[in-house]
């Protein structure tokens, strides 16, 4: 009876232990060997976006984290909580933003991970990668002369000061709010010590000029003294650099001029038409020759004080008239050819005026698409030409920086004889982002807030650049605000 019972001991034991192990050790069997297959970014990849923000692991089975291990990431030390797992697929969270042209490597030491089935140490390993390199502006083939015959020497100097830094540094800018003072500058200074490096006026309430108040006052009360350039002397003198654009607003239809007191921009807004520019006798051509020539002696008041201007008239021309819609301006409302025969006919007015103080930037809208195909910009048909424009800009709102660097490199890719520049924005990366990502444009320009308030009125809740974007540009190294400026007169 005691033999029987020993027996039965024997053969019930091993059942007793398996009932008492592990659910996940698979019933008994051998521990599992667990090797690391695959990664995202794999092992040696290149040209990595920076916006990657974590590094995907793919084991050969399910694995655990064991505790007391630390992995590394480009020497700093990470515990399990920097990962997260599904089955076998464990994620592990870049903690930093990654920069451009940089190898990284996640190392992972034996026994950091076991296999789930048997607790089995998985080898060491390690995942390396690259980010893809700075974005290198080669600019042998950028033209080195200005466009205007005879460029004044101070605005020749400022384009070569431009051409030295394009593609290494981005230069501050800033426009008035609404049209000629120095409101956004001031603001920006107070909320981070420092002046961005380009102020910009627009003549937008410029037709308020011809006003004759004995004869019918003006109603909305513009009369801006353009003829007074003190302010933006001084900003000169001071060691900023002056740029100015021109909302050029025409009267909403056929009137005496110095009658007239509706402007407007909008192309469904007035009865002006462009193309009636060139026909003689029109009361088109009427106004835009008297325009010119008031503009001119305007701008001709900065070069009579030795004052180069970055000048950007006629902006946005195409809208979204190249996916099919329609112009956002008047002067772009009859089509490309139309437009390119105003610029040039304002090109050549100025020349004949003698005015040879400007720095011309035509805008492009390459955010309504790229043909690969063709390696251009759907709106090139626009471009006035290389002999009429000096800097090629782009006005983009709420873009991320991978964006950016996606429109800059279209840009550069279509006007390759051409400096890049952000000549408008609002709502964008940080200006670090688009540099590091490869956004490296001549300047950036964020256009002032509708709601700005200079007494009350802060950088803290702008609406297209606030003060953490502001701090941002002007703590980085490879941004320049106006006392980084050198001697430009």
């Amino acid at each position: 009876m005691k033999l029987i019972k020993a027996l039965l001991f024997l053969l019930l034991t091993p059942l007793a232990l398996t009932a008492c192990g592990d659910d996940d050790d698979d019933n008994g069997s051998p521990a599992e060997s667990v090797s690391l297959v695959s990664s995202v970014p794999s092992n040696g990849a290149t040209d990595v976006e920076l916006s990657t923000k974590t590094i995907a692991l793919t084991y050969s089975a399910e694995v655990n984290f064991a505790s007391g291990y630390e992995a590394d990431f480009n020497g700093t030390k990470y515990g399990m909580t920097a990962f997260s797992k599904s089955g076998n697929v464990v994620e592990f969270t870049i903690p930093v933003s990654l920069s451009m042209g940089q190898q990284y490597t996640l190392s992972i030491p034996e026994g950091f991970f076991v296999s789930k089935n048997g607790g089995e140490p998985v080898p060491s390993h390690s995942v390396s990668f690259s980010t893809k390199e700075k974005t290198e502006v080669n600019d042998s083939n950028i033209d080195k002369s200005l466009v205007t015959p005879s460029a004044s020497p101070e605005a020749q100097k400022l384009y070569d000061y431009l051409l030295s830094v394009y593609g290494q540094k981005i230069l501050t800018g800033a426009i008035a709010n609404v049209n000629w003072n120095l409101d956004e500058v001031n603001m920006i200074k107070e909320a981070t010590g420092k002046y961005p490096a380009i102020a910009t006026a627009d003549y937008i309430h410029f037709y308020t000029l011809y006003d004759d108040a004995a004869r019918n006052p003006f109603k909305g009360g513009w009369r801006v003294n353009y003829d007074d350039i003190t302010e933006f002397q001084q900003w000169w003198n001071e060691g900023g650099i002056v740029s100015a654009c021109w909302h050029w607003n025409v009267p909403v239809k056929q009137a005496d001029k110095y009658g007239q007191d509706d402007y407007v921009c909008a192309p469904e807004k007035t009865t002006f038409r462009p193309k009636n520019i060139f026909v003689e006798g029109s009361w088109e051509k009427q106004i835009a020759d008297q325009d010119l020539e008031l503009i001119a002696s305007l701008l001709k008041k900065f070069q009579e004080a030795n004052i180069p201007v970055i000048w950007r008239p006629l902006h946005e021309a195409s809208g979204n008239f190249p996916s099919g819609g329609t112009a956002w301006f008047w002067w772009g409302a009859d089509g490309a050819e139309t437009y390119v025969k105003l610029w040039r006919y304002m090109f050549d007015y100025f020349k004949a005026q003698g005015l040879n103080n400007l720095i011309w930037v035509w805008t492009t809208q390459t955010g309504y698409g790229y043909d690969e195909t063709k390696g251009i910009l759907y709106d090139e048909e626009w471009y006035p030409g290389d002999e009429y424009v000096d800097i090629v800009g782009r006005d983009e709102y709420t873009k991320n920086a991978e964006e950016s660097a996606a429109e800059f490199e279209a840009i550069r890719a279509t006007f390759p004889k051409k400096m890049v520049t952000l000549s408008e924005c609002g709502s964008v990366s940080y200006l670090s982002a688009q540099f590091n990502e490869g956004a490296v444009w001549s300047w950036a320009m964020p256009w002032y807030d509708y709601t700005a308030d200079n007494e009350t009125h802060s950088l803290d809740n702008h609406q297209h650049a606030n003060t953490n974007w502001w701090k941002n540009a002007m703590s980085c190294e490879n941004v320049i605000s106006r006392d980084q400026l050198p001697n430009l007169k």
